[in-house]
Order: C-alpha cells, then sequence, then structure tokens
C-alpha cells in the first residue's frame, strides 16, 4: 500500500512539473533587419522599389566634397560640371536658359535637356554653382539636386531625383521663413527624406536645428517658350563634341 502511493505522488508531482512547463509563454526573438546606408543597391529595379514604395523610408544626406569645374569666360556658353563617384552633371547656360545632362560610369543617362536654375535673376553663374547642393543616399544609389530659385525674399530650391536610369524635375520648394546671414555663413547642412512616396527636404544649422521647405505647387518642369531650342541643341552637341 505504501509503494502505491508512493507511486501516486511521485506521478502527481510529474504531472504537475510538466503543466507548469507548458504553461510558461514562449519567448519569441523579434526578426531586426539591418540597413547598411554604405552598401550600394547594384540592382536598379530593387532601387526603383525602394525609391517609389509606398512605406520606403530614404535618407539622403548632404554630400559637401563634389568635384566642380566651370568656365564663366565671355562666349555664347557658361559651363558648370560637377560630379560625385560615378555621376557626372553638366550644366550649360546660354543666355537666359540651362541645361543639364547626366552620365552615370560614362553612360549617357540623359542627354541635354532644360534645368530650372536661377543664375541670372538676382543671381549669377558664381552664386548659382554655390548654392547648388547635392543630396545622396548609397543605399539606394540615388540622390537629391537642389538649384537655386527665383526669389525675393524666402529661399527657393528646383529640385530634380535621380538614380542610376534616370533624373526627373520633382518640385519647386520655398522656406517661407526668413533666416538671419549667419545660418547662411555658417555650417549648415540639407537634407530630404523620402517618406510614403512624399519628399520633405530640409536645412540643419550649426546647431543641429531643422528648417523646413515647403512644397511650392509646382508639378510640371516650368520650361520657358524657347523658339532657338534646334539652335541651342545644335550648339550643345557640337560643344560637346558631338556631330
Amino acid at each position: 500500500m505504501k509503494k502505491e502511493k508512493l507511486l501516486i505522488l511521485i506521478s502527481l508531482i510529474s504531472i504537475f512539473y510538466s503543466c507548469k512547463k507548458e504553461s510558461k509563454p514562449n519567448k519569441v526573438r523579434p526578426n531586426v533587419v539591418a540597413v547598411d546606408t554604405n552598401t550600394v543597391v547594384s540592382d536598379s529595379s530593387a532601387s526603383k522599389r525602394l525609391m517609389t514604395g509606398d512605406n520606403a523610408l530614404v535618407l539622403y544626406s548632404e554630400i559637401k566634397k563634389i568635384k566642380k569645374v566651370s568656365n564663366y569666360a565671355e562666349g555664347p556658353i557658361q559651363s558648370f560640371d560637377f560630379s560625385f563617384k560615378d555621376y557626372t552633371f553638366k550644366i550649360r547656360y546660354i543666355d537666359d536658359r540651362a541645361y543639364i545632362q547626366y552620365k552615370n560610369a560614362d553612360k549617357m543617362i540623359q542627354g541635354w535637356k532644360f534645368c530650372n536654375v536661377n543664375f541670372y535673376y538676382d543671381s549669377s553663374w558664381e552664386i548659382a554653382e554655390k548654392d547648388s547642393h547635392f543630396l545622396y543616399n548609397a543605399a539606394t544609389s540615388s540622390g537629391i539636386l537642389l538649384f537655386p530659385g527665383f526669389t525675393e525674399e524666402y529661399a527657393t530650391y528646383f529640385v530634380y531625383e535621380f538614380n542610376n536610369n534616370a533624373i526627373k524635375y520633382v518640385n519647386v520648394v520655398s522656406l517661407n521663413t526668413t533666416l538671419s546671414a549667419d545660418l547662411w555663413t555658417n555650417s549648415q547642412e540639407f537634407r530630404a527624406v523620402r517618406k510614403n512616396n512624399k519628399l520633405k527636404i530640409s536645412l540643419l544649422d550649426k546647431d543641429g536645428k531643422e528648417y523646413v521647405f515647403e512644397d511650392g505647387g509646382e508639378d510640371q518642369e516650368n520650361e520657358p517658350k524657347n523658339p532657338n531650342i534646334s539652335k541651342d541643341l545644335i550648339l550643345l552637341n557640337t560643344a560637346d563634341g558631338v556631330k
């Protein structure tokens, strides 16, 4: 009888610990995906998805050290070239018109096309060069170009977006607030964030305070009527060594 009671007691203890073990919740380690922003995505389709995906979040940081070459001597054309890694952009000025050409690793991505940039109204070629900004995201091999816009009071920029396969005009943005001269002369940095397929442009001062630009509401590229477009293209291609 004692032996049977001992066996029953052992069975009860075993059932108790078994139930207790089963009642403990399973701890599941969450999946954490780290994004290496220094990795260049070579797959153009992946890059396109990252640029246009509804839930994508892409941060573009300003690259200060880009190569610049300019020639503003008197003549029919003035030039401003800038490049970073394999990306090369050429700006050409003819009278009151500007054109842009885009190459990637010596491959022509975009031939001469009208470019929105203010270099004559309350500005100059030199000012336009200094106030043009290159923003980049290595993970998506894509970037943002900011060219100074026409303004009398607030800072305004024309926004272009590019990747390995294309360059396109986005819109014009305005700061809509007056900033001190100190901010423009001291260290500052432009930044862009694409989230939920919307692009936000902002300016950070030397203390990290952020000033956000507002959408100017221009969806279409504002290309002026140019009766001399064919002559301009002949001049540009001839100067570029294209017959």
